[in-house]
């Protein structure tokens, strides 16, 4: 996975914050959740409001949900690779290394096309927190079927 700019990301959200304060709008987690799929967890909006102009907290924040997910991920792809057969399991597996190659290869575009400003580092690294949470969401639904079965 691509490496973060944990500095230039966490003033990215502080100037945001700053800006949104400034003008009367939502909080930061509240702007960050209603693009957000389902399954970011609480722990980092409350960390993203408490991290507020502290670009090292912020920092920590993305970080650790990255984390969270990327293991949140990892353990729905074991737990379903358990409750397949081998046929479905060598489908998975050629399906996630599919994704895994989809991940890298949209992380280069959206670089390109964003840039390499401060801004566009934010917007990338949480687009991929996000597409993280999609497919494990994707995952747990599979999981649920083959639970079915």
């Amino acid at each position: 996975m691509k490496t973060f700019r944990p500095l230039a990301i966490a003033l990215t959200l502080s100037l945001v914050a700053q800006a949104a304060a400034a003008m009367g709008m939502e909080s930061r987690s509240q702007s960050i959740k209603s693009h957000a799929p389902p399954g970011i967890t609480d722990e980092f909006y409350a960390c993203v409001d408490r991290a507020d102009s502290d670009t090292n907290a912020a920092a920590n924040c993305l970080t650790e949900e990255h984390t969270r997910q990327d293991d949140r991920l990892n353990a729905k792809y074991r737990a379903l690779l358990g409750k397949l057969s081998p046929k479905a399991k060598d489908e998975l597996i050629n399906a996630e290394r599919a994704w895994l190659k989809f991940q890298e290869k949209n992380g280069e575009l959206e670089s390109s096309v964003y840039g390499s400003e401060a801004v566009a580092n934010i917007q990338v690294t949480q687009n991929e927190i996000f597409r993280i949470c999609e497919r494990a969401n994707a995952l747990d639904d599979y999981l649920f079927m083959a639970n079915l079965q």
